[in-house]
């Protein structure tokens, strides 16, 4: 189960939880921010690997 603090991850291709407190699930998506072009979120974590 997931943590309660935890929320998806702002970008908005990406499909992973960020840590609690944090807005992203990596620097690769905070780098995006809410940049919605992309198709598929490459931050490497498996939520978004398939």
């Amino acid at each position: 189960m997931a943590n309660p603090e935890q929320k998806k991850c702002a970008h908005p291709s990406c499909e992973c939880l960020a840590p609690a407190g944090e807005k992203y699930c990596s620097q690769l998506c905070e780098d995006a921010g809410d940049d919605e072009v992309e198709i598929a979120c490459d931050c490497g974590h498996t939520a978004c690997a398939a």
